[in-house]
């Protein structure tokens, strides 16, 4: 959707220190992130990824402990066009295959673990036939046992195991993205791998022990390790998400500590967790029901229901249906195009990829479920289905009402983290240049967002207000701060935050509202 373009009242200033900066932009790819079990990959690390193509190359496809690779799935058929996969697991083991090596072996153990990491490698002497301590290795990855189809393959040429060779297979194995070596290096080189008639394929050696998948994630293989980077935290590595996906396991609830610890991540991190509902909620009854029992509330949450199943299976094979939060973070996404202000609507907000709710939600019902901050999937004109209510899982007795809107809560996360993203050239500056320029950026910025509609209020003065000045510090030294309201919801009734840039980054905190209104003033 092309934005109107935007008459920008405020003076250009020059001579300013720094050369002009390009205004922050309004609209920004929404990033979605899934932690949860997959069949292989990296654990703990965020994958950036594009595609379902590109999660299969790394994580394989869909199994039966999770639905991690369906939720994906969804996320992208929606409209989702970016988002970072996390893997977790609970004790799974590496596969590992025994290089007979004279008396010795070679021991190999797949990098990742999982049972699904099908290896098998290859030695020859090729080329260092009269070098004793050479040899060639093939490492490939194939769809399964026994299959001659090759998903990934690594080859070494010239290893050796000599410790004081530049290639010695220890240090040459750092490198490898399939294996790493799981014992001491045997004294001779491992033995070639020979067809036993001349003229037949090489064989390769399989694995000698599987790998497992573990078991069942607990609460804390969620959470993970703040200090170690893990879980939640492993999340810390990427610049920014928007919206956080932990599918929930078949037939099984995750538990409130992973809730509680999702929906504080969030927070701090500024984007919203979507949070499947629990599986108990098989009827639009039981869903009221549930939702006005539940204690878990958070204004940085989204829920739904129903779950959702393939139109034209058999129920009976899909009895409790399957979650749909990747649909859902999908579906935000693709509205997030024209802005994440416009709530859902139109086509922006059916479901897709041939998908319908598990069970039919009454109007009556929708409006309860949506009064205890449950967001439904209810019928649409031409048989098809959207996603319907726009809320918070905050719920009736929400503190900040104003929050309990799905579409405000994330406007005010977006111009938040677009500033902080979009300014951290004014971080430790100290001169009245870089105050001037900022408050200019951040003036246009708001000014685009009022133009386009986000913003209520007739004048920019109901609008928003952005003002930017050096303040002193203890021990004389200078700070530069930044303070902006905007008006989500009614004119004049802004919404005040205070920004002060820092050599060590910008400090963010919200304004009380009667502080918010003097500087509006």
């Amino acid at each position: 959707m092309a934005l109107d373009p935007v008459d920008l009242t405020v003076p250009r200033i020059t001579g300013l220190r720094l050369e002009a900066k390009q205004h922050i932009p309004i609209v920004a790819p929404t990033v979605a992130a899934f932690i949860g079990r997959t069949e292989r990959g990296p654990l703990n690390e965020p994958v950036s990824i594009a595609s379902v193509e590109d999660y299969r190359r790394t994580f394989g496809g869909h199994c039966a402990f999770s639905y991690m690779a369906t939720a994906v799935q969804h996320f992208f058929q929606h409209g989702g066009q970016s988002a970072y996969v996390v893997r977790v697991a609970n004790r799974a083991t590496r596969a590992s295959i025994d290089v007979p090596a004279g008396d010795e072996v070679l021991r190999l153990q797949a990098r990742q673990p999982g049972s699904r990491e099908y290896l098998r490698v290859s030695i020859d002497y090729d080329r260092v036939e009269h070098e004793p301590a050479r040899f060639n290795l093939i490492v490939q990855r194939v769809s399964r046992p026994g299959s001659q189809l090759v998903d990934d393959q690594e080859y070494f040429q010239r290893l050796s195991v000599d410790a004081g060779d530049e290639r010695y297979v220890a240090r040459a194995l750092e490198d490898s993205e399939l294996v790493r070596l799981a014992g001491p290096v045997p004294g001779r080189r491992p033995d070639a791998t020979r067809a036993h008639r001349p003229g037949d394929p090489i064989p390769y050696l399989d694995l000698s022990q599987p790998g497992t998948d573990g078991e069942e994630l607990t609460d804390y293989d969620i959470i993970g390790s703040n200090r170690e980077g893990t879980g939640l935290f492993a999340l810390d590595r990427c610049e920014r998400f928007d919206l956080l996906c932990i599918p929930q396991p078949p037939g099984r609830d995750l538990g409130s500590t992973s809730f509680v610890a999702a929906e504080r991540y969030c927070e701090m991190r500024r984007a919203l967790l979507i949070w499947d509902p629990p599986w108990s909620w098989e009827s639009a009854d039981a869903a009221v029901i549930g939702a006005r029992n539940t204690v878990q509330s958070s204004h940085n949450v989204v829920t739904y229901f129903p779950r959702v199943r393939p139109r034209g299976e058999p129920v009976a094979r899909y009895a409790g249906g399957i979650p749909a939060c990747g649909a859902v973070a999908g579906i935000l996404a693709r509205s997030d195009r024209s802005g994440v202000w416009q709530p859902l609507a139109g086509a922006d907000s059916l479901l897709r990829a041939n998908l319908a709710p598990l069970v039919e939600v009454t109007p009556k019902q929708a409006a309860m479920l949506r009064r205890f901050g449950v967001n439904t999937f209810v019928r649409a004109e031409a048989g098809n289905y959207a996603l319907h209510g726009n809320v918070t899982q905050c719920g009736p007795n929400a503190i900040s009402r104003l929050w309990r809107t799905l579409d405000r809560r994330r406007l005010a996360l977006f111009v938040l983290n677009a500033i902080e993203q979009h300014t951290q050239w004014a971080q430790g500056a100290t001169d009245e240049d870089t105050a001037a320029e900022l408050e200019r950026q951040v003036w246009i910025f708001l000014s685009r967002l009022h133009q386009q509609g986000a913003l209520a209020g007739c004048i920019a003065e109901q609008a928003f207000f952005a003002r930017a000045q050096l303040e002193a510090r203890a021990g004389g030294e200078r700070e530069l701060v930044l303070r902006i309201g905007f008006a989500p919801h009614a004119a004049n009734e802004l919404v005040g935050y205070e920004l002060r840039y820092r050599d060590g980054g910008i400090v963010t905190h919200q304004l009380p509202a009667l502080e918010a209104e003097q500087y509006a003033s």
